[in-house]
């Protein structure tokens, strides 16, 4: 079975959608910010290869524009130089730029001016032919007529630098010879290199053919122009180098918490979603719920034989059941609106019915009025409950014609059965009672006993029926109670004298126990009724004792009560009878072969008895065993003789 709170198939695919756009943003989103990473890369490094290149070419040009000026003198002497000319111009040359190593003069192709000497006094006339490794070179230059740079290059006095090679010529055909000045390139990289590292770059820097051919790097690292360096050329007269250059602080990599911040995100707002869907399939699926409920509970109140009335709090009918129509005798649907009280053949009694159904055990019994204004006996229980929050009114209605009636009828039968039953009764305990007593001549012993038996079980059945009739006559109102002031220890000590026939059968001992300040104690009673309750109570207590035990009736004062308890050592009463005592035809044992007879009336007429006379009774178990029931009547200080507490 498919759960109804989770999220339904169209819901997932929009889920699923979500999510692959949401991943296809954050990757966007990623790819974006690592191109503009590596732009802010390239601008760092386009920014450092323009000073780079504007370094190099500024420090390597200036001993090539010298160069370039000092043929230009050559040319303009036409060739006719002395040597002292030379030792004055060439050292103000070198001067002039701080990366030449040394300029040399060599007329012919032959040596003959050198600054500074010291040091090269060994290369004076020197012949470029006889250097077989240089001389290619020196006789490209001079066959191509351009100046050229050439390194780096070994040289004989020890260490490599660059040289600058220019070819003179007179007249622009005739060669005269060719001037070479010698850089001093490590002095130049070490610019190079305090430069890079302030820059936070790499550089590697090779020559290019005039073919466009690249050399071996002769700077740097060689790699740098295989991988996505940025390459740029530096302008050299007499040489094409490249350079390329790379950062050395790499772009700052963001990716990780895009991706996290972005996927987190994500995953929160599809986590909601989903939990949005849910509760709305929760929603939707609690109010089907509720309709079902609603659905269900409607039918079982319409199927209620009660009327069922939900009011607001000002009375106001909201919702009956179907049994309330034809109860009242109204059409459907045409309650709702009204106020209840229409329903009551006397609405302004209304407060004395919520006074008396303040709790929801109270029942309150009164007169209906149907809508043809005909008037039922209604018995009302009514509830404070609450709807949605909001404060209602539920009254339960039950029609009690029927109920009356059934109960008259038993009322008259047992009446009548009781008023049958006691006419012959009464003769034939009296005709067993002059028969015992020798009317019929003497009698053996066998015959005496089978007639006291047969008057005893009259004289039960007559209690029985007199007890019928006290049942009758409570039910319907017509006993007649006298309360009168009577002194309550005599009537007590009457009670134990009339049981002691009885007590002494079963060898049981009946003990009375009131305090001195109790003995002139006096109450406010029928006698006749209240002594057939005690009698009732002694004679269940001597019953229900074993032999040669004790019945104690002891007087107590317990707030403004006088309590009268009737304690014997029996058996006891089981907890799970105890609350149906006082019921009508209630007994502990109802086999057929209970041990002790009785028709189960006895308590619940002492208790109606008790009740008219305005006092309870009640049980409690005894200690160690057996069972105490109690009467309590109202103790009245004004009618006391005397100072009682």
């Amino acid at each position: 079975m498919r759960n109804t709170f989770l999220p339904s198939s169209w819901q997932w695919l929009l889920l699923i959608t979500l999510l692959l756009i949401a991943i296809f943003a954050t990757e966007t989103l990623v790819k974006h910010e690592q191109q503009h990473a590596r732009s802010q890369q390239l601008r760092h490094e386009i920014a450092s290869a323009g000073q780079l290149r504007a370094l190099i070419e500024s420090e390597l040009n200036i001993p090539l524009y010298l160069t370039i000026g000092l043929t230009a003198h050559v040319q303009a002497r036409n060739g006719e130089i002395s040597p002292a000319e030379m030792h004055l111009l060439l050292p103000e040359l070198v001067h002039q730029a701080r990366h030449i190593r040394n300029i040399g003069i060599a007329p012919g192709n032959t040596l003959r001016y050198l600054y500074p000497l010291i040091g090269n006094e060994q290369a004076i006339g020197l012949y470029y032919p006889d250097i077989k490794e240089q001389w290619p070179d020196i006789e490209a230059i001079i066959a191509q007529r351009e100046a050229r740079l050439v390194g780096p290059i070994t040289l004989l006095q020890g260490g490599t630098a660059f040289i600058y090679r220019l070819p003179v010529y007179m007249n622009a055909n005739s060669y005269w010879g060719i001037i070479s000045t010698v850089v001093n390139i490590d002095s130049v990289w070490k610019l190079l290199e305090q430069q890079t590292s302030e820059q936070e770059v790499q550089v590697a820097i090779r020559s290019l053919s005039a073919k466009g051919r690249a050399s071996a790097a002769f700077y740097g690292d060689e790699r740098l122009f295989h991988d996505d360096s940025m390459l740029l050329a530096i302008s050299l007269r007499g040489a094409l180098w490249q350079m390329a250059v790379r950062s050395l602080t790499p772009p700052p990599d963001r990716t990780l918490p895009i991706r996290a911040t972005a996927y987190s995100v994500t995953v929160l707002l599809l986590a909601l979603l989903c939990w949005l869907f849910m509760s709305r399939q929760h929603l939707r699926s609690s109010v089907a719920e509720q309709q079902r409920n609603k659905l269900q509970l409607r039918s079982i109140m319409d199927n209620v034989a009660d009327a069922i009335i939900t009011t607001m709090p000002d009375g106001t009918i909201e919702q009956v059941n179907l049994s309330c129509y034809p109860m009242f005798g109204y059409t459907a649907a045409t309650l709702p609106g009204m106020h209840w009280s229409a329903l009551l053949a006397d609405p302004q009694r209304l407060d004395e019915l919520y006074t008396a159904t303040s709790t929801n055990k109270a029942e309150y019994e009164t007169l209906g009025r149907r809508r043809d204004n005909s008037l039922f006996p209604l018995a009302i229980r009514r509830s404070n409950i609450r709807l949605q929050r909001q404060a209602r009114q539920l009254l339960v209605l039950r029609d009690l014609s029927e109920q009356q009636k059934t109960e008259q009828l038993k009322q008259e039968f047992i009446a009548t059965v009781s008023h049958e039953l006691r006419t012959p009764l009464t003769s034939v305990s009296a005709a067993l009672g002059l028969a015992t007593g020798g009317a019929l001549g003497e009698l053996n012993s066998s015959q005496l006993r089978m007639l006291q038996l047969a008057q005893t079980n009259c004289q039960q059945l007559t209690t029985l029926v007199n007890t019928l009739l006290d049942v009758e006559k409570l039910a319907s109102g017509n006993m007649q109670f006298q309360l009168t002031i009577l002194p309550l220890l005599p009537l007590l000590q009457q009670c134990i004298n009339d049981s002691q026939v009885l007590a002494q059968q079963r060898r049981i001992e009946l003990v009375l126990l009131c305090p001195p300040e109790l003995q002139q104690a006096q109450v406010q009673a029928d006698s006749l009724r209240l002594k057939q309750v005690l009698l009732h109570l002694l004679g269940n207590a001597v019953k229900f004792s074993p032999p040669n035990s004790t019945v104690q009736v002891n007087v107590q004062l317990r707030q403004h009560q006088l309590r009268v308890v009737i304690a014997d050592q029996g058996l006891g009463i089981s907890e799970q009878f105890v609350p149906k005592l006082f019921s009508r035809f209630s007994q502990a044992d109802s086999s057929d072969s209970r041990l002790h007879g009785g028709s189960g009336l006895g308590l619940a007429v002492s208790k109606s008895l008790i009740g008219h006379m305005h006092g309870s009774i009640g049980y409690m178990p005894n200690t160690p065993q057996g069972s105490c029931f109690y009467i309590e009547l109202p103790f009245d200080a004004s009618i006391q003789p005397g100072q009682l507490p």
